[in-house]
């Protein structure tokens, strides 16, 4: 049985002037918990998308998604009602979105917004909610994990608030985490930081990972398997050894090719795709 299947998923939105296709025919799964998944591909490939449709978030209409098989643990996930989907979010399948800027309210402060999941997930009063809040800030480096509760998003660094999304995150310690972009507008190392948190943590609570970026250096690191999406497919399917050192598809060897080599004494032209 598999922890996650997808078959021949297929996602598009409905426009004025015909149909967009966002995701074409792409089947990806994991194997076993703890497993580590990389999907890799330049930006409008359907990275985000495909997620998406996974943690049944997207909308329809306009959106339209349909699979062959789209399981969890053997459940077919279009299957559920509303109120199971919510129960499966969050508590099984958990997700750090791209920008946390624009994923946290504004109005609310980080204990309000963190307290509503586990409240909501594990059955617990706010005090003990705001107690296992503030462990989880902990355990993901932040030095003052009561202020930054009371902390509206705004006052909060970029680095403290993917942080903070990271630990929203994990506060019921799901199955499967999804991670879309999660050093996108962070510096050098603080990304660093970041990527090393949620290996750390991933292997603290035996979580599997689907580490979703257009950085191959991050893929390189993190996962143990890749699929390379283009255009709404996937290109290519295999080991992260696999893809680095014997890719098939001329796209993943271009995408090699477009990253500088700091080895080399004089400045190159990069390749172009």
């Amino acid at each position: 049985m598999k922890l996650l299947d997808v078959q021949n998923l297929h996602v598009s939105f409905r426009q004025k002037t015909g149909d967009v296709q966002a995701v074409r025919g792409v089947s990806l799964g994991l194997e076993r918990q703890g497993e580590s998944l990389g999907i890799v591909g330049e930006s409008g490939s359907g990275k985000s998308v495909t997620s998406l449709a996974i943690m049944q978030l997207v909308r329809e209409p306009p959106g339209v998604v349909t699979a062959d098989t789209l399981t969890f643990n053997d459940v077919e996930l279009r299957k559920l009602s509303r109120r199971q989907k919510r129960g499966i979010r969050g508590s099984e399948i958990s997700m750090i979105f791209q920008e946390p800027m624009t994923s946290l309210d504004p109005v609310f402060t980080i204990a309000d917004q963190m307290t509503e999941a586990i409240t909501l997930h594990q059955n617990v009063g706010r005090k003990a909610a705001t107690d296992v809040a503030a462990d989880l800030l902990e355990k993901v480096d932040i030095d003052d994990p009561r202020g930054v509760l009371r902390s509206y998003p705004h006052q909060l660094s970029g680095g403290m608030r993917q942080r903070v999304m990271i630990a929203m995150a994990l506060s019921c310690r799901p199955k499967i985490l999804i991670a879309d972009e999660p050093t996108t507008a962070l510096d050098v190392t603080i990304q660093a930081q970041v990527l090393q948190l949620i290996k750390d943590l991933q292997e603290e609570i035996g979580t599997s990972l689907i580490m979703i970026t257009h950085d191959l250096g991050v893929i390189a690191e993190t996962v143990d398997n890749v699929v390379v999406m283009y255009g709404g497919k996937v290109l290519e399917y295999g080991s992260v050894f696999d893809i680095f050192e014997q890719p098939a598809q001329p796209y993943t060897q271009a995408l090699l090719r477009s990253i500088p080599d700091v080895s080399q004494k004089r400045a190159e032209k990069l390749s172009v795709i």
